[in-house]
């Protein structure tokens, strides 16, 4: 009878664990996708390479969907990054097609993780209906799932076709992954790991009253059993 009670106390921890990892995902991936720190590129003298900036785009540190040049005085002490706007206008590269497919993938993505945590909040509310149904369906875990799919897909893509085949100029060939590339991993990461526990943990509904109870691990039948020894 103890060990039954352990175990759905343990499902409720480790449940509510998948939805903190994921909610956490969620905001990394929010951070990462509207900075543009995925790559940064090294400072380059512009007498010493001998490059005209109204000849030349010279990047700087680009992201999904911004990208900032470097300006024409740049240094230690003014810490002036220059002009940030859109990655097309401040990165020159061939595969524009590709860029705007991954922005709108990744935008879908974001939609379909708003959507999937608005699907987690109507849970909170008293309506069985709503729960039981979103629960049953695996909803929340379904829209979290495709839109994590998208985001790694797509990462690669990005570090495939923009990164590595962007144009750069003299003296920018050694540049970095940025943070924010970093924290869509860390994002990332953490909604795989925060889907894992919840799917695995999420109480599903009782077929007939209307109540929820058991998961993966922890049979309805278990809860049954349990009732009528306690009764």
């Amino acid at each position: 009878m103890m060990s039954v009670k352990c175990m759905r106390r343990a499902s409720k921890v480790f449940f509510r664990l998948g939805q903190i990892l994921l909610a956490w995902g969620m905001i990394c991936f929010a951070v990462s996708l509207g900075t543009a720190y995925w790559v940064i590129r090294p400072t380059i003298d512009f007498q010493k390479q001998k490059i005209k900036l109204n000849e030349a785009i010279v990047t700087k540190n680009y992201g999904i969907f911004v990208a900032c040049r470097q300006s024409e005085v740049h240094n230690a002490i003014s810490k002036n990054n220059g002009i940030c706007g859109s990655l097309f206008d401040n990165l020159s590269f061939n595969n524009t097609g590709t860029a705007r497919y991954i922005q709108i993938a990744m935008s879908v993505a974001g939609g379909l993780y708003i959507v999937s945590f608005s699907l987690e909040l109507v849970q909170c509310l008293p309506i069985l209906r709503f729960r039981n149904f979103i629960a049953k369906n695996r909803m929340v875990e379904m829209f979290a799932g495709i839109a994590t799919v998208l985001v790694l897909i797509n990462m690669v893509i990005f570090a495939g076709e923009i990164k590595n085949k962007a144009e750069r100029v003299s003296g920018q060939d050694d540049e970095e992954v940025g943070w924010s590339f970093a924290v869509a991993m860390i994002g990332l990461g953490l909604c795989i790991l925060g889907l894992i526990l919840v799917t695995i943990f999420r109480e599903l509904p009782l077929s007939g009253d209307g109540k929820k109870g058991g998961s993966w691990l922890r049979p309805a039948s278990m809860n049954v059993s349990a009732k009528m020894g306690s009764s």
